[in-house]
């Protein structure tokens, strides 16, 4: 049991993270043309990913890390599982407390302004700054779980 629930972590993670990151890479790049049309119709490709694969994947990593801990013995209370924890809870938050709200905004600004107006753009340059330290925290995750502090 415990191999097949690395299995399912592992491949979450790097499906959530790797394409998170992808993602991230072709976002900056469609900003940098500063088409704010293809900018926006970009960042729906993204939401759209994000509600229907990385949301879901979050919840199997984190289900699949939950039964990990069980199955392997191991505590809670160590280093390396508080700090992967306080990492996707942040990720989590960010999600719910943040692009949610962001995204309802950026939906009103375009049926107001259409999607070439200058704040459209500067609501999605925000989004991917908010995400590149999002990411970064993802990757921090990864290297705790690789290194396991403490443990």
């Amino acid at each position: 049991m415990y191999e097949f629930l690395l299995t399912i972590h592992v491949l979450a993670a790097v499906i959530w993270v790797g394409g998170g990151t992808a993602m991230h890479i072709l976002a900056r790049r469609v900003l940098k043309r500063g088409d704010g049309e293809e900018i926006y119709r970009f960042s729906k490709e993204i939401n759209t990913v994000a509600l229907r694969l990385y949301a879901p994947l979050a919840v199997i990593l984190l289900v699949a890390g939950i039964l990990l801990v069980n199955e392997a013995n191991y505590e809670f209370s160590q280093a390396w599982i508080s700090i992967a924890f306080v990492g996707w809870g942040i990720s989590f938050l960010l999600g719910v407390g943040y692009y949610g709200p962001q995204d309802k905004k950026l939906q009103a600004l375009v049926a107001a302004e259409g999607p070439q107006a200058p704040g459209v753009v500067a609501n999605i340059r925000q989004a991917v700054f908010v995400n590149q330290i999002e990411l970064a925290i993802l990757l921090l995750i990864v290297v705790d779980m690789t290194v396991k502090p403490g443990a």
